[in-house]
């Protein structure tokens, strides 16, 4: 899958305030791929979901009162090994895509990893492209 739809809500910087977040999305059946909640030094800050059912996770946060909005990312397979990130960003650098902010992670003992990478809407499809069949 090259694309993927990323849920981004704000969630109050309040102890527990991630703990309920999870809790709800596990209560709604919610199956997390990747999360990002960076520090936070106001009263709020942006969440970031990438789930395995959008549509499974929207309702749950709907149910929960949470406000969130949509974004169509890059959702790359990549080796786990030194510099794959680094050729995946030098290919959007090469076709003049600009990323916005991206995150990976893995298990070290892991043979694959995954990147979330966000570009501009407009970028999306052509940098798809480039990973199709990747």
């Amino acid at each position: 899958m090259a694309t993927a739809t990323q849920l981004n809500l704000r969630l109050e910087n309040e102890v527990g305030r991630l703990a309920k977040l999870c809790r709800d999305l596990a209560h709604g059946g919610v199956n997390l791929l990747a999360l990002l909640a960076p520090e936070s030094q106001g009263a709020t800050g942006v969440v970031r979901l990438l789930v395995a059912n959008p549509e499974l996770a929207r309702n749950a946060l709907a149910r929960a009162g949470y406000s969130f909005e949509a974004e169509d990312v890059l959702f790359v397979e990549l080796r786990n090994r030194p510099g794959a990130l680094a050729k995946a960003a030098e290919k959007l650098h090469k076709a003049g895509i600009n990323v916005t902010y991206a995150y990976a992670t893995a298990y070290r003992r892991a043979q694959k990893t995954a990147a979330v990478i966000a570009v501009l809407p407009g970028d999306l499809d052509r940098a798809s492209r480039l990973f199709a069949g990747h």
